[in-house]
């Protein structure tokens, strides 16, 4: 199965190092890891991390993703990290996600060509330029925003550096696959119908776990 992960380092230090308990405590702790987690989205109120979140970080293929949040439904993970919440959150909610997952469908678009494409070097180019064209056309409507976590952490060098903690925060959108399905035929109306059922299918696939500093 395909996949593309842009997991920033600072995403997969911060989540996979979480070790508060239940009890939702504040206090800062160190971990084994590189990273010293400070506070989370469920610390207030005792709720541990959900699963899904080490599914991101661990496989984030769209059937794991899929069986780990409940949904049947195309997913994308949109990650940002800074050091005020409420700004990373709207910025990742309002701006970065359906750039990011628009960026998402026009790079599988693009592996797909790529891997398919047959001919010589003009031939190739001119396809590849085609299906780019339509691939901008793929509309986003419909997407809605299934859930999201944050972490507040700081890395060993950040504390001997007295820099202050970065929140890492991590949002879930997904699409209905039928809608999805419909967008790309509408964009790629007048190709091959045999190769749009393929391309189709292979972005069906296609993961994406993006992260922005």
């Amino acid at each position: 199965m395909k996949k593309v992960v842009f997991v920033a380092v600072a995403l997969a230090a911060c989540l996979s190092t979480f070790e508060l308990s239940a009890k939702g405590r504040t206090k800062a702790k160190e971990v084994s890891g590189p990273t010293e987690i400070i506070e989370h989205k469920g610390t207030a109120f005792g709720v541990a991390q959900p699963d899904w979140v080490g599914v991101v970080l661990g496989t984030p293929n769209q059937k794991t993703l899929s069986k780990a949040l409940g949904i049947n439904k195309h997913i994308w993970v949109v990650s940002k990290s800074g050091p005020n919440l409420d700004f990373v959150k709207t910025w990742a909610d309002q701006v970065d996600a359906r750039a990011e997952i628009g960026a998402s469908i026009k790079q599988g678009i693009s592996d797909f060509v790529g891997g398919r494409a047959q001919g010589d070097k003009s031939d190739v180019e001119e396809t590849v330029e085609r299906y780019s064209a339509r691939a901008s056309a793929v509309s986003v409507a419909g997407l809605n925003k299934e859930t999201d976590w944050w972490v507040l952490g700081r890395t060993k060098l950040q504390k001997k550096n007295d820099a202050e903690p970065k929140y890492t925060y991590i949002v879930v959108y997904s699409m209905d696959e039928d809608m999805y399905s419909k967008h790309i035929k509408e964009a790629f109306n007048g190709e091959n119908d045999k190769v749009i059922d393929d391309l189709i299918k292979y972005l069906m696939n296609y993961t994406m776990v993006a992260a922005k500093d």
